[in-house]
Parts: structure tokens; sequence; C-alpha cells
């Protein structure tokens, strides 16, 4: 099998007379969770557990780039979907640290896969993975969002193809599989377009957790807090709930408190009510309000309340 050159990068096959692509292995036990930028501005993944089958745009008010979600019958990728896209990716990410030649396709050993996204590994898992690939390479995205310094106004699909390389005992689940994952993504990976996530985003279990820390750890990242409009979030996330109802699931995100790193608040003062994501390290967050003016303002927020 060809093996890429000096940069790493092996070519995609054009034509039956290229040389095969050496497939890239996820089989590195100790890796960093990395996330593409561009997935976490934008709300891409469906946060339903139901069959999701609506044409979702989204245009970022601030940038302008823009982005429409297609999905096939099968329904569109879910936030959870997403786990194995950022599973291939963080592979990828630790094989090129590593010095390993890396590729678009990748071998993912399923229960390799479920133990480091915290799933359970056995019965009905290895099942549900062929559904899970039908609605990745089924959801289609048109969008005009700069990966890799390239701007690209096409569709495409979340991976080109995959091929089940070998089953379960029992013939009824996936145990292997070959993933070819989009030229979009590939590209992002290539230039480190990433941010690391805690792993503890594998144990959040509903979906708008899950797109908030997301949206937190973009738009936060190492800052005290970062406020926006409430609808400019609400849009962000995806979600279909109306204002009022998206207000009532902030509140009840901010009495749970499940999102690593960061915490969640309603500023009231305004007319249009504003989301608040701050950090839980307390030393870095008092060091900003005090600086900036804003013990005051902070205190003054429907924040969750430490026992």
């Amino acid at each position: 099998m060809y093996i890429a050159d000096a940069s790493n990068i092996a070519e995609d096959p054009i034509s039956s007379e290229q040389v095969p692509v050496e497939a890239f292995c996820a089989d590195f036990s100790e890796w960093s969770v990395k996330d593409d930028v561009a997935s976490m501005e934008f709300p891409i993944f469906s946060l339903s557990k139901q069959k999701d089958i609506r044409i979702r745009e989204y245009t970022n008010p601030t940038t302008g780039k823009t982005i429409r979600v297609s999905p096939t019958m099968d329904g569109a990728a879910t936030v959870f979907d997403k786990d194995l896209l950022i599973f291939i990716g963080s592979q990828l990410i630790q094989g090129r640290k590593a010095g390993r030649p890396v590729s678009q396709y990748v071998e993912v050993d399923v229960s390799r896969f479920l133990a480091a996204t915290g799933r359970r590994v056995g019965g009905r898992s290895f099942e549900l993975i062929v559904a899970m690939l039908r609605r990745l390479k089924g959801t289609s995205l048109e969008t005009n969002i700069v990966t890799g310094g390239k701007e690209q106004l096409r569709g495409f699909g979340l991976i080109e193809d995959y091929e089940v390389t070998r089953y379960t005992s029992n013939k009824k689940g996936v145990a292997e599989v070959q993933v070819k994952i989009s030229e979009w993504l590939f590209n992002a990976l290539l230039e480190y377009e990433v941010l690391t996530l805690d792993k503890k985003y594998f144990e959040l279990t509903q979906s708008i957790d899950r797109r908030l820390y997301e949206i937190a750890r973009k738009h936060v990242g190492a800052k005290a807090f970062w406020k926006c409009d409430i609808d400019i979030v609400r849009e962000k996330t995806g979600t279909t709930q109306d204002i009022r109802r998206f207000r009532s699931e902030i509140r009840d995100v901010i009495r749970r408190d499940p999102l690593p790193e960061y915490r969640i608040a309603l500023d009231k003062a305004s007319e249009l009510h504003r989301i608040v994501f701050y950090t839980r390290d307390n030393k870095l967050l008092s060091k900003a309000l005090i600086n900036n003016d804003l013990a005051g303002w902070f205190e003054n927020l429907e924040r969750h309340q430490c026992a």
C-alpha cells in the first residue's frame, strides 16, 4: 500500500490508475478530545433524539457565513452522531503530532470508539453504528465557511463514504468500519482549526448541554466570561423552540449546572435577555470582575447558587 510522503498527507485517489491510499488506523489509547471550530460555531448537528428531516439554514450575523443542512429520510446527523467525527478528528490530530501519515480514510475499531466516548460496549451499541453512519453520510451541507484557508460553496456529506470491514460474531453489529471523512473537515484538521474539549463532554446526556458547552468553549475559551443576546444563542444552538421555551430551558440548565469548565447565567437587565457564559475558575472570574468594575452586575445575574 502507498504511504504518504514527508508531508504526512495521503492524497485521495482520483482514478483507478492511482496507487491506493493507506487508511489511517485510529488506534491511539491516549488522546486529547478535539472539535473542529466550524461545527462548534454553526448549528450543523440536530438536537433531536427523534428522526429529524427538516432542512435548516443559518447565517452568522457577524461574518455573514451561511450553512444549509439537508438530511435524507434517514434523518439528520445528531450531536451524538458527531462523537464519531470528534473521535476520528482527535485520532488524526494525535497521529500528525506523532509523525504518522494521515488520510481522509480512517479505520475505526468500534469497541475502541464506544469505550472512548463513554458508550456501552456491547449488544445494541454495535448494531446502531450503521444508522449513525447513514445519517452522517446522508446529511448534506452547503456552506461558504472557510476551512483550511479554503472557502467552498458546495454541497457535501459529513462523511463521503463508509465500508463495514468486520462484523460482530452474531453478524448483527459493526465491529470495524472504514470511514472517509469529508474534505471540508479534513482541511480543518490539517490546519489545526480545532479546540480541545473536556473529556466530560461525552458524559453530557442532553443535546442542549452539549451544544451550549461547545458555544462556551468556542467563545469564552480561556477568558472569564462572554455574553450574548439570548435569541442569537438560540439560533446558534439550532433548537426548534421559540424564545419563551428556550429561556425556560436555559433556566433549567442554570439549575442543573451540568457543563464542564463553564457555567451560564441570565442577564435580565436589558429588554432582550442576554445569556452569560462564565468560567468555573473563581480566581480568574473574580479578577476580571474587579478589574472591569462588574462585581455588582454579576451579583444581579440569574445564576446557579452553590449549596
